[in-house]
């Protein structure tokens, strides 16, 4: 089993004399309780029950745009060469997408057979994905954020956004600075001990840095051999990025298309036949 500070087992598979250790799928995204999204753990009941779902966790780090994006990735790889398992396929949600192009080529260069890449609504990370993102975060603790903090914290994050070259790597790392002491005094404020608040703070932190790594990572390569799906909400995935101006096309093996919002991708039943086909071959 991998450290469960690395990789949450979503669901493991149980070996066979056939097959004495059974291949594993990954799943890269960020889930965290209270999202309105769904996650792969409402995917997984859906798929094929021959090979374990293991899924990222991510790193407990601040932003920092000096941390390099391969030293990010290295726990995840090395906890599934030290498994002994092949890995089917990888798998990844909206930013998480970046991840799993990344990983699905690095494990490329050490299997003989190449693992699938599955991506749902694949974003790349610019200043306006994680604009949009930092925004979501705040909205979801309004019963510990004042109206006020949330007030200034949104109008810091624009000026932010609209200061002349941000990246979004650093733009991730001043929003954390502007987070930080804003969150602090608002968890002691509702009366949660001094752990936890720090917890959620740092929460908050390693969610900016799995972006601003991700913004940092070209994941086009592992993206040319995936199957792209997709949902029916404008503001997502290739659907935002083919009506944004500037973006390059996105060189994809295939795309399936569902009539469902962006939050309801991964638990959608359809998502999940699809994706249990697509494990078949």
């Amino acid at each position: 089993m991998p450290d469960p500070g690395v990789w949450s087992v979503v669901r493991d598979a149980v070996p066979t004399a056939d097959a004495p250790t059974a291949d594993v799928v990954l799943a890269a995204d960020f889930p965290v309780t209270g999202r309105n999204e769904g996650g792969f753990a409402e995917l997984a009941p859906g798929l094929r029950p021959d090979c374990a779902l293991w899924q990222t966790v991510a790193p407990q780090r601040t932003p920092d745009a000096e941390y390099s994006p391969a030293d990010y990735l290295e726990p995840w790889l090395a906890e599934v060469r030290a498994s002994g398992r092949a890995v089917r396929a990888v798998l990844g949600y909206c930013a998480g997408s970046v991840f799993a192009g990344a990983l699905a080529a690095e494990l490329a260069r050490s299997q003989e057979i190449a693992p699938q890449v599955i991506v749902f609504d694949p974003e790349l990370v610019d200043v306006p994905t994680v604009h949009l993102q930092f925004g979501r975060v705040i909205g979801n603790m309004t019963s510990v954020l004042s109206e006020r903090e949330v007030e200034e914290l949104s109008r810091t994050a624009q000026g932010l956004a609209e200061s002349p070259g941000a990246d979004p790597a650093g733009f991730a790392g001043a929003l954390f600075a502007a987070f930080r002491p804003v969150g602090a005094a608002a968890f002691t404020r509702a009366g949660l001990g001094e752990d936890y608040a720090d917890e959620l703070v740092g929460l908050v932190g390693s969610f900016l840095s799995y972006l601003g790594v991700a913004a940092r990572l070209d994941p086009r390569p592992g993206w040319e051999r995936a199957t792209v799906i997709t949902s029916a909400s404008t503001g997502s995935g290739l659907n935002r990025m083919r009506a944004t101006e500037g973006i390059a096309p996105i060189k994809i093996a295939d795309e399936l298309r569902f009539d469902v919002e962006h939050r309801d991708l991964l638990r959608a039943p359809g998502t999940a036949e699809a994706v249990a086909g697509l494990l078949e071959r």
